[in-house]
C-alpha cells in the first residue's frame, strides 16, 4: 500500500514538472518594432530652444597609420572636469605636441595643451575644467611638423548623482 502512494505522488511530481515547461530552454522571442505616435496639443505649447551648435572649425582628419596615437576622452560626472589621456601608440614618436579645445555650453572656448606645449609621453594628461552643460572638445595632434584634427565630441553634462 504504501508502494502504491509514493508511486502515485512520484508521478504527479513528475507530471507537474513536465507540464510547467521547464525541461525544455525557450527561443528568444525577437523584439516588436515601436509603433509612432502621434501627439496633437489642444492647447498652445512653448518650445524651448536649444543654445546653437558652434560649428566644426575643420574637418576631422585620420592620422598615417605609423603616426596613430591613443587618446581616451572622458568627462568626470559629479565635478563636470574633462580628462584628456595620451596613452601612445606607434606614432608617439612623431607626436610632438597636443592640444585641445573645449566648447562650453553657451559657445565660449577654451585652448589646452598637454605637457606645457612639449613632446608628450604616455600618462600624461590635460584636465579641463568643464560645465554641467553639454560642452564639445576638440583634439589635435601635432604630428611631424603637421596638425591633425582626430576629435570633435560632445562632452555630455555632469552633474551629481
Amino acid at each position: 500500500m504504501k508502494r502504491g502512494i509514493i508511486l502515485i505522488f512520484a508521478l504527479v511530481t513528475l507530471m507537474a514538472v513536465l507540464s510547467s515547461g521547464c525541461t525544455t530552454g525557450s527561443a528568444p522571442v525577437p523584439p516588436t518594432p515601436a509603433v509612432p505616435v502621434t501627439v496633437i496639443a489642444t492647447e498652445p505649447v512653448t518650445l524651448t530652444a536649444t543654445p546653437p551648435t558652434v560649428p566644426t572649425t575643420e574637418p576631422l582628419q585620420t592620422l598615417p597609420r605609423e603616426r596613430q596615437v591613443n587618446l581616451e576622452l572622458t568627462k568626470d560626472r559629479p565635478t563636470s572636469e574633462i580628462h584628456l589621456l595620451f596613452q601612445g601608440g606607434p606614432g608617439e614618436i612623431f607626436t610632438t605636441k597636443i592640444l585641445m579645445r573645449v566648447y562650453a555650453a553657451d559657445g565660449t572656448f577654451t585652448e589646452y595643451v598637454m605637457s606645457n606645449g612639449k613632446k608628450p609621453i604616455p600618462g600624461d594628461e590635460i584636465v579641463a575644467p568643464g560645465t554641467r552643460g553639454n560642452d564639445r572638445c576638440e583634439v589635435f595632434v601635432v604630428s611631424a611638423g603637421t596638425r591633425y584634427k582626430v576629435m570633435d565630441e560632445p562632452a555630455p553634462g555632469g552633474g551629481y548623482y
